[in-house]
């Protein structure tokens, strides 16, 4: 009994803006979404705490993550949007000032990275909600213990992936 597993589970949203560089369809445009993300971690019960996972320091774990997407515009690499948007921002001053935003850390992951000082990242793959379980999860498996990952873009739209 003592080394029973249980499911804490941490929920949290940010908004970004993607595309869908190479979809035929409408969302080949850039848009914006709500991104919902649920995180299960799994672990034993402390007997001091009483929980397998404070799901306080589970929300701010992932947030230090997620944090670097909040408001930010998520490209593909290789989308020639990159480019054009990074120069439309330095033109015009559109920066993460430190004096006004949140200060960004810079992301340098095999699966994405970012210019913190515009909010903007690249993923090597597009943003489905199927990639942004991995993209996650990536960044927050050495932080806490995930078993599952399920994100959502929209009330219709979702993906979840088990990682144990």
């Amino acid at each position: 009994m003592a080394n029973d597993k249980y499911t804490s589970i941490v929920k949290l949203d940010f908004q970004y803006a993607h595309r869908f560089m190479n979809w035929p369809r409408e969302a080949k445009h850039l848009h914006g979404h709500s991104g919902l993300v649920e995180i299960e971690l799994e672990d034993v019960v402390d007997p001091v705490t009483g929980f397998a996972h404070a799901c306080k320091d589970g929300m701010k774990k992932a947030w230090e993550v997620c944090d670097n997407f909040h408001h930010a515009t998520i490209l593909q690499e290789g989308d020639p949007l990159i480019d054009a948007v990074l120069d439309v921002y330095k033109k015009e001053g559109i920066t993460n000032d430190p004096e006004n935003c949140v200060p960004l850390k810079k992301l340098d992951h095999p699966l994405i990275w970012s210019y913190p000082e515009y909010r903007i990242c690249v993923s090597k793959k597009v943003t489905t909600c199927e990639n942004w379980c991995e993209i996650l999860y990536g960044l927050l498996k050495e932080k806490m213990p995930i078993k599952k990952i399920t994100f959502r873009s929209s009330s219709i739209n979702a993906a979840s992936k088990v990682f144990k």
